[in-house]
């Protein structure tokens, strides 16, 4: 980018207003440094910091500096936690800019990261970032799962969760049925929510995407989505309905997690654990269902609903939790990085004295169960999902 080059898609994404906002009010305090969890990585030098990254921008916009190579690697060098955001004395939505600069990369031909690039041709290929057949979306389906034609609930499965992770997928269609809500279920028409190709600044491909899911949400006459990935629910929330109204599109549904569904079925008395689960737990927050979210307390109540689950607290917690390292495309493309990120957390589970590990999201799952293999860990893994249905039954 030339030095008289303007953030240009700032405006397109209608985040200009925030970046002025971030430019004119950061007051350079430094509290979102030491809470970064890739800051560390960068040998100590200021420039890795977001306080950093912010003047830089600054610089960019005044004309008097360049989104240089180096510096494009250190925007994608963050998993987008948010912990950032919350320490934030002056409320800049600094992962929204992350994600602004990282498209502004795209535009200019430095971005994203080669593993990005991977999701990318992937999605234009397959609708999904892994390359996985289109016509086996619904794999996952049990023969006694009967999803109806139409219905207003719909279960959106995800990629991550319909190729890699179908037990959470499962478990959640399973309650629904066991319960009688009827739920529909798109298959292989539904794509990819767009997450992994929006965080990573890949604009063009997430604008199909999610034009194609919400085009199909009403003609199905949706009215409410379901999903047990955070990642997916974070996206379809926040994201949808802005670029919904972008492209020009009908947007009036509403997005729920799966643990917020549990919940209400429990304080309904629809669903009641009858068996006893003899466990010391401590539960990680994942940071797309906490911090981007809010929700904390639904999966607490879930665990706490258990007969013989015993929840240990980690230090770190609620909206101090720390990051698994999967997030942002952090994972995929510094895979080094996220992994000591991980173990990181994983000894600090361990340190509670807890005899499991549980979390509601896919990539803090894999992320974990990972770190838990290679650190010999006496800590075993579950999701709370799982946990509850164990004692369903």
């Amino acid at each position: 980018m030339t030095k008289n080059s303007k953030l240009s898609l700032f405006d397109e994404l209608g985040l200009s207003e925030s970046l002025d906002y971030a430019l004119s009010t950061c007051a350079r305090c430094g509290f979102c440094k030491p809470v970064c969890p890739t800051h560390p990585f960068g040998g100590g030098f200021e420039a890795f910091s977001p306080r950093s990254k912010i003047y830089h921008l600054k610089k960019i916009k005044d004309g008097k500096g360049e989104l240089t190579n180096d510096w494009v690697e250190r925007l994608y060098q963050c998993t987008t936690c948010e912990r950032c955001v919350e320490v934030c004395q002056t409320d800049i939505p600094l992962v929204q800019i992350w994600e602004a600069a990282r498209a502004e990369s795209v535009k200019m031909g430095s971005g994203p990261m080669p593993a990005h690039k991977k999701f990318g041709k992937f999605v234009e290929e397959f609708d999904n970032p892994y390359g996985e057949p289109k016509a086996e979306r619904d794999r996952w389906l049990l023969p006694d799962i009967k999803p109806s034609e139409k219905a207003e609930i719909l279960l959106f499965g995800g990629c991550t969760c319909s190729y890699k992770m179908p037990p959470m997928l499962q478990t959640g269609a399973k309650i629904l049925t066991r319960v009688g809500i009827p739920f529909c279920y798109a298959g292989g028409k539904e794509v990819c929510c767009s997450s992994p190709i929006l965080r990573t600044g890949q604009i063009e491909s997430a604008k199909r995407l999610i034009g194609s899911n919400v085009d199909l949400f009403n003609e199905m006459g949706v009215k409410k989505i379901v999903t047990p990935c955070s990642g997916c629910s974070k996206t379809l929330r926040h994201d949808y309905p802005v670029w919904a109204k972008h492209l020009g599109k009908k947007w009036d549904i509403k997005v729920v997690h799966f643990s917020e569904i549990y919940v209400d079925l429990l304080r309904q008395k629809k669903l009641k654990p009858v068996r006893e689960l003899k466990r010391k737990v401590t539960y990680h927050d994942p940071c797309h269902l906490g911090r981007a979210q809010n929700i904390y307390d639904e999966p607490r109540e879930i665990l706490n609903s258990i007969p013989g689950i015993e929840l240990i607290e980690m230090d770190f917690k609620r909206k101090d939790s720390k990051c698994c390292g999967a997030g942002g495309g952090v994972k995929a493309n510094y895979p080094d990085m996220a992994t000591e990120i991980s173990n990181s957390r994983v000894k600090e589970a361990e340190e509670t004295g807890a005899d499991t590990l549980v979390t509601m999201c896919p990539f803090c799952q894999t992320s974990f169960t990972q770190s838990l293999k290679a650190l010999n860990s006496p800590l075993q893994f579950a999701g709370v999902e799982e946990l509850l249905l164990e004692s369903l039954e």
